[in-house]
């Protein structure tokens, strides 16, 4: 269900913002592709762990961490960017509720996003030397749990997102960017180290970001 509310929300807002839009016809040659490379530091806002494990629901709140994103992408044509997307995002468990009951300890457990995510995005003016882009994407995620004893507990699965990102030219071949979106994942089937234990667990909540864009 969040994966579908995910792309419901990204076609609303694209339909929204180009309801009064001109048909435009484009013919994408190799002389017209522009590939691009960019970096960012990212973090995340009330991002959410919801855990099952024989039953037995958990949800805690994760405090935000500071992670990296990199990404090689091409310019298709001027209102059009595809992109391969490497991100980890980090943060560290501020308390829990279990089974509806919150806990009286602040554990001290480490969570650990990694995703490879291919991204589509659609230029607002693109042209100009500021720009907006709103888009998504989907790919594979692997989550890591650290908990108090330092054992590390690994599951993977499908990751999502919907994004919005605005850029300035500095030069005509960089241009810093900052970022914001959702982000959520599939129920990933977690391993537990020292246990014949799988514990479903999924996470979303809201990225940020910001970091600079090579144009080549």
């Amino acid at each position: 269900m969040r994966l579908i509310g995910a792309f419901i929300t990204l076609a609303a807002l694209f339909m929204s913002a180009t309801a009064n839009a001109q048909p435009v016809t484009y013919q994408i040659t190799p002389m017209a592709l522009r590939p691009y490379a960019k970096v960012a530091l990212n973090t995340t806002f009330q991002f959410n762990l919801e855990e099952n494990e024989a039953g037995i629901v958990s949800t805690a709140e994760i405090d935000p961490g500071l992670g990296i994103t990199g990404a090689l992408g091409v310019e298709l044509a001027p209102e059009f960017d595809v992109e391969l997307e490497l991100s980890s995002y980090r943060g560290s468990v501020d308390f829990r509720n279990v089974a509806g009951v919150a806990t009286t300890y602040i554990p001290e457990e480490d969570i650990m996003l990694n995703s490879l995510m291919i991204n589509g995005f659609y230029k607002f003016a693109p042209v100009s030397n500021a720009r907006f882009k709103l888009g998504g994407g989907i790919g594979y995620g692997q989550y890591v749990l650290t908990d108090t004893a330092l054992l590390k507990h690994r599951g993977s699965g499908i990751v999502y997102q919907v994004k919005g990102i605005g850029e300035y030219d500095l030069t005509p071949n960089i241009a810093f960017s900052a970022e914001g979106g959702y982000i959520g994942t599939t129920d990933f089937d977690v391993d537990l180290t020292g246990s014949t234990v799988t514990r479903d667990t999924a996470l979303d909540g809201i990225t940020l970001g910001t970091g600079l864009k090579a144009k080549f």
